[in-house]
């Protein structure tokens, strides 16, 4: 019985191996058909989606890649009941189906996608045949951001030849749309910012815009299709922009310039320095740059270390001089700490020259430091840097840009934290061969004060901001508003009285809310407030001489209180002292050729009074004399050392006009007098200071051709650098006015 189960066994082991081998043929012999049908639906579909073949990069071949998809996955199926070798064959030989399949893929997707853009070109284009800006604006942002996705898949279409076919069918008009208007919207876009910023009294920001926009609309380069449309736009803009001085530079030294909003249009009738006003200083010029955007005043030397306010009509700006001379030739606008809150940004500007004065055009770097006080070492700060010069890209803590052709410099930062006080001072750093760099003025991003309850605060007067209504005190800033309660020692007042009465030393209870319907509660718990002395600040020295027809005549007082101004005797009229303790009468007409004395009483709300009666400081008012009048000569002569005619070494004695003025060289000039020989011929000369009323010849700087040395018509035509100790530049016409003035010499 056993042999007979072997036996049994035995045959059913053949018959298996027999139809195991015989199933394997068959499927082999299956398998390698699939093969061949996905081999031949692949290649049927290459030419689908070849130029050499079908392809016409409109019609999507559905059809042939389907049939090729399902014959390479039969293929794949089929090939799973072979053997191992088999499957590796198989495998290889659908490599190249694959690829079809999925070059076939994004034909497919590439045509799809030249749909959307030739939707996309069609919206634009009706946009644009409207001239409606809006709708321009608005075609073109959709269409751009769109066609970014879109033309991706244009080029992942396999073959030089077909993918040209396929780009060339909708890219050239979608481009040639979007290069049409590239300009306007951009143009566009930065009028709308300027508007709105007008619109918020953000005149610096909108003036920054504008500024861009007109770069474009001047651009060479660019291709406009509403020119017209927004040439006349901008200057709509531009007229509704307040004309505001922005920013002050100085070199430290006796100059200061002031950057308006836009050109200085009004009428040059009257413009002298009179319209402007520096603290402590004497401005005895004032002239417009070349572009009408800047009035570059000449001052009596400034103090270094020094924070001034330069003021025309009712606006004020602050700068700061250096300790040192500076000779980084990176001048800064904005030399004060500023203190915004966090959500806020800041604009810094600055003006970069080269050695010789020139502006310097080339590569600069901004870098942001952490300005914290507590913090010892200098570190990366969270600030950012948004823009550079125009230039938005990813913001960060340094960037690199170029200047304008003007040396010009616009950055803009912000606090990248928001939850926290950020303490930020950006560093300027010309990329030439000396590298010089400077730090501009320190940043606080304040935190807005996000809790609401009880504080007491002391105060610090430097970080009181009425005109914001807000103060700074212990790294939170606090706001009030006409919903709130103000009190005095408990005793409830007016919020003007309150903010006339917050000043340095005071010491605060604040009940503060935090929503702004809410009401806090300010009291003054202690008040050190006392009446200011009524004072004149410009002019800032007296007496003081002046060569011109007006001069703005303002001072310091106590707030609320009203200023009589009196001229020589006569009443002229009254004004208020503001909120912050100043007061200006306004541009004054001088007498001329005469010495005009001012004289200032001040009196408390509900006095009044004439010459002081009944005023603060009856008996001592404010004080200042204006001596009107030319720096000229009545005589000049000429001390011949060497009796050789005027040559090195000589000295020139000047006898003044206007005795009684005072007038004396500014102690230490070097300037320069241009002198004809009386025969047409002109020599240029560098003279020195000596003393009040005497000059030295130190050096020839031209000299034309047969210039007669020893001629006895000498006469002064020209004058650069030769002040008096005001600055006021010594007047040639004046001097010359009743015939030429001969330098007599004395031997």
């Amino acid at each position: 019985m056993r042999r007979i189960a072997k036996k049994i066994a035995c045959s059913i082991a053949i018959v298996a191996v027999i139809s195991s081998s015989t199933q394997q043929a068959g499927a082999a012999t299956n398998t390698n058909q699939l093969v061949t049908d996905a081999q031949n639906a692949g290649t049927i579909l290459k030419w689908a989606i070849s130029v050499e073949g079908s392809a016409d990069f409109k019609t999507r071949p559905y059809n042939q890649y389907n049939i090729a998809k399902k014959t390479i996955l039969a293929a794949e199926n089929a090939a799973l009941n072979v053997s191992t070798s088999e499957k590796l064959s198989v495998q290889a030989k659908l490599v190249e189906p694959k690829i079809h399949v999925k070059r076939a893929q994004a034909y497919i997707d590439a045509i799809t996608s030249s749909e959307k853009i030739k939707e996309l070109t069609y919206n634009l284009q009706k946009a644009i045949s409207s001239e409606d800006l809006n709708q321009v604006e608005s075609a073109y942002h959709t269409a751009t951001a769109e066609y970014r996705k879109q033309v991706k898949l244009l080029d992942r279409v396999y073959g030089q030849s077909t993918r040209d076919g396929i780009r060339n069918a909708v890219k050239p008009a979608m481009e040639k749309l979007i290069n049409q208007v590239n300009y306007d919207v951009t143009v566009k876009m930065h009028l709308d910012k300027a508007s709105n910023n007008i619109q918020e009294n953000k005149l610096e920001e909108a003036a920054f815009e504008l500024e861009k926009a007109d770069y474009y609309l001047n651009l060479k380069d660019a291709k406009f299709t509403f020119k017209n449309l927004l040439t006349k736009t901008y200057a709509d803009i531009l007229e509704s922009l307040p004309l505001k001085p922005l920013t002050v530079f100085t070199d430290g030294k006796n100059t200061v310039t002031i950057n308006f909003s836009k050109m200085y249009a009004i009428p040059l009738i009257g413009f002298e320095a009179g319209q402007f006003k520096i603290s402590r200083e004497t401005i005895q010029s004032a002239k417009l740059s070349e572009d009408k955007k800047s009035v570059i005043i000449t001052t009596s030397d400034l103090n270094p270390s020094t924070y001034y306010t330069v003021t025309w009509k009712d606006h004020k700006l602050e700068f700061a001089t250096e300790a040192k001379p500076d000779t980084t030739g990176i001048l800064l606008s904005e030399t004060n700490v500023a203190y915004m809150e966090t959500t806020n940004n800041r604009i810094y500007s600055a003006k970069l020259t080269n050695s010789d004065g020139s502006p310097y055009v080339g590569r600069v770097r901004v870098s942001l430091t952490d300005a914290n006080p507590t913090n010892e070492t200098t570190t990366s700060s969270t600030a950012r840097i948004t823009s550079a010069n125009g230039n938005f890209g990813t913001a960060g803590q340094e960037a690199t840009t170029y200047t304008d052709q003007n040396g010009n410099l616009f950055f803009i930062i912000e606090a990248g934290n928001l939850t926290s006080v950020t303490y930020v001072q950006p560093i300027i750093q010309k990329l030439n061969g000396n590298q010089t760099s400077k730090k501009a003025s320190i940043t606080h991003f304040l935190q807005l004060q996000n809790t609401s309850g009880f504080y007491k605060l002391g105060i610090n007067g430097s970080h009181i901001f009425l005109e914001n209504d807000y103060l700074y005190s212990v790294g939170f800033k606090y706001k009030w508003d006409s919903n709130d309660l103000f009190f005095i020692r408990g005793q409830n007042v007016p919020q003007e009285v309150f903010e006339r009465a917050l000043s340095n030393g005071d010491a605060l209870m604040v009940g503060y809310e935090v929503r702004d319907e809410n009401i806090s509660t300010w009291n003054i718990t202690i008040d050190v407030t006392e009446a200011a002395k009524v004072e004149i600040t410009n002019p800032a020295h007296t007496p003081v001489t002046y060569d011109g027809s007006s001069y703005m005549i303002s001072g310091t007082g106590q707030a609320e209180y009203t200023v009589h101004l009196y001229q020589n005797g006569i009443f002229l009229g009254t004004t208020k002292v503001d909120a912050n303790g100043e007061w200006t009468y306004g541009s004054v007409s001088l007498l001329q050729n005469e010495a005009n004395k001012f004289e200032a009483y001040q009196y408390a709300p509900g006095k009044d009074g004439h010459n002081g009666e009944g005023s603060e400081n009856p008996t001592s008012p404010a004080n200042a004399i204006i001596n009107e009048g030319a720096f000229a000569s009545t005589k000049i002569t000429l001390n011949d050392v060497d009796n050789n005619g005027i040559t090195i070494s000589d000295t020139i004695d000047f006898t003044f006009l206007n005795p009684s003025y005072g007038h004396q060289f500014k102690k230490d000039l070097a300037g320069s007098l241009t002198i004809n020989d009386g025969f047409g011929r002109t020599a240029v000369v560098k003279v020195d200071y000596i003393d009040g009323d005497t000059l030295k010849v130190v050096d020839f700087v031209t000299t034309e051709p047969k210039f007669t040395h020893n001629s006895a018509s000498l006469i002064i035509v020209g004058t650069t650098g030769v002040v008096n100790q005001n600055q006021l530049a010594f007047n040639v016409k004046v001097t010359n006015s009743n015939g030429p003035v001969i330098l007599s010499s004395v031997k």
